[in-house]
């Protein structure tokens, strides 16, 4: 049986042989939410997208989530993490001072400012194509099923890939040397469902290091759970809560409890999210599909469409146009995955440490080198309750917690993890020259020795002193628009921005000027099975 130290030699001789470092060159991107507030009372906007930021249905880097307020941004595709951080802050450079000047700023957190009810949240619009009518119908059904509040929520999605001469490795380390390309694209996809396996094996971790979700404006639920105190300033909090985003209060849909899948197979998985697109759903169906001519939901199914299934880590494939996710898996293969824990760094005013992103590269090469053992049952739903144990109560990190194994004290399992990490931590930073992957892992490192630097913590800190969630979050918020008013904004950037706005409506022209079907039979096409 290897190790991970034999795996880490192995691709260190590698490297040393092809006289490359491209094999540990990672391709990644970063979707980051946020909520658009009024900067006065951190109200959620009512005002539609800024007509100055393009179109929301095909703009390549700004658009918008669940809301009309929920905006999104999305970088390219960088092989450094650097990359990803420039382009990061070139976006929210341009936005804040486009939202300045409607006296808006973003909400810094994962959970939500206070929203009055559930209509207080405006469904994000897309224009008048049936592509973009399609999403916002899509919306409506989310709506009717779980309710707006929630879908609120903000995070950081984590897109990455490994590169091809990595793929060249991993082959010839397996024993798979001299595979047709068909049989390629069958073992890159068995190796990233063998790193998911591996990630849903550790990523309570995730949510220790980086859950920075403990505390919700009262006005998120309808009454205050058992398992929350009270602050005052009309905030409800975990008192040793990581990341309420990802508890059970946090993405609720105990319709999707069947659909949980341990990722042992691809075809499974592919044929799982099929059926639950198939499969009728008796409250879905009571809330009906088309009434009075207005659509409530695309379909009374378990599953309106693939990206409903809610789940923190996802095989992904780029898809075209009119291609269902599923349809991409199985066609051509996983082609990154995307990691969806994260929670937003509110300390961050891009969301987000680069600090952050070098640890994830090494928890995602830990997780692909690890093993490739299947998920049983047993552990797939011991693993499941872990992670909700984890976001609930992880900051007590002194007590004991079941794994899988019996009872261990989490400060003591963080740490045998963090070992681990460590050790591909200093193999990438020695082998690579770039000392970022080792610090990465030395700060998380030093949040087992004093809790209160773990995110949550200060989070608490923050509603502690300035009197609630709302004020805390609303204070932060303004302090990092000043920030970005402070910063130059580059005529080039202003440029480059105007350019992809305006090709972006133009974009939406075309498409709504296409459209030759009624959206009826548009979606009536769309949702055959692929």
């Amino acid at each position: 049986m290897t190790t991970l130290t034999d795996a880490l030699h192995a691709l260190a001789t590698h490297c040393q042989q092809a006289n490359s470092l491209s094999a540990l060159t990672f391709h990644r991107g970063v979707e980051r939410e946020a909520l658009r507030v009024e900067r006065s009372e951190g109200r959620i906007s009512h005002k539609p997208h800024p007509k100055s930021l393009g179109s929301t249905l095909t703009h390549s880097s700004i658009t918008t989530d669940y809301s009309e307020a929920l905006m999104e941004f999305i970088t390219q595709v960088h092989p450094s993490v650097e990359g990803v951080v420039k382009e990061l802050e070139d976006i929210h450079n341009l936005v804040n001072h486009e939202l300045d000047k409607q006296d808006e700023c973003l909400w810094p957190a994962s959970m939500p400012c206070y929203l009055e009810n559930n209509d207080d949240v405006p469904i994000a619009y897309f224009g008048e194509s049936n592509t973009g009518k399609l999403k916002q119908v899509y919306r409506e059904g989310l709506s009717n099923r779980y309710g707006r509040i929630m879908q609120c929520i903000a995070g950081m999605h984590y897109n990455f890939s490994f590169d091809k001469n990595f793929w060249s490795f991993l082959e010839a380390y397996k024993g798979k040397s001299s595979l047709s390309a068909a049989e390629k694209q069958v073992f890159q996809s068995e190796s990233y469902f063998a790193l998911i396996r591996n990630f849903r094996r550790s990523s309570w971790m995730l949510s220790l290091l980086f859950g920075a979700s403990p505390a919700i404006d009262e006005s998120f639920l309808p009454q205050k759970p058992s398992s929350l105190s009270h602050l005052e300033k009309n905030t409800w909090f975990g008192p040793k809560a990581t990341s309420l985003r990802m508890s059970d209060l946090g993405y609720q849909n105990k319709a999707q409890a069947d659909l949980y899948v341990c990722y042992n197979d691809v075809d499974t998985y592919i044929s799982t999210v099929k059926k639950a697109l198939q499969t009728p759903y008796q409250r879905y169906q009571d809330i009906g599909v088309k009434i009075d001519g207005q659509y409530r939901q695309l379909n009374s199914n378990l599953l309106q469409i693939e990206n409903e299934y809610y789940s923190d880590i996802r095989p992904k494939r780029v898809t075209n146009p009119g291609e269902h996710p599923s349809a991409a898996l199985q066609a051509r293969g996983v082609e990154y995955i995307e990691v969806r824990i994260m929670d937003l760094d509110p300390d961050s005013p891009i969301g987000m440490k680069s600090s952050t992103l070098y640890f994830i590269d090494v928890f995602l090469l830990y997780c692909m080198l690890r093993g490739d053992e299947r998920l049983s049952g047993a552990e797939c739903n011991q693993l499941r309750v872990m992670q909700q144990e984890i976001a609930s109560h992880g900051r007590d990190i002194d007590s004991e917690f079941d794994f899988g194994q019996g009872p261990i004290k989490l400060r003591e399992k963080a740490k045998i993890v963090l070992d681990k990490l460590a050790l591909v931590a200093d193999f990438l930073s020695e082998s690579t020259g770039n000392p970022a992957y080792q610090e990465a892992v030395a700060i998380q490192s030093e949040k087992l020795s004093n809790p209160g630097l773990l995110p949550a913590a200060l989070l608490m800190d923050r509603c502690h002193a300035e009197q609630g969630y709302q004020n805390a979050m609303l204070s932060l918020a303004k302090k990092q628009q000043t920030g970005w008013m402070q910063r130059p904004l580059p005529n080039t950037l202003i440029n480059e921005f105007m350019k992809k706005a305006t090709q972006s409506i133009t974009e939406q022209e075309t498409i709504e000027a296409a459209d030759s079907v009624d959206f009826d039979t548009f979606l009536a096409d769309y949702l055959i099975p692929q």
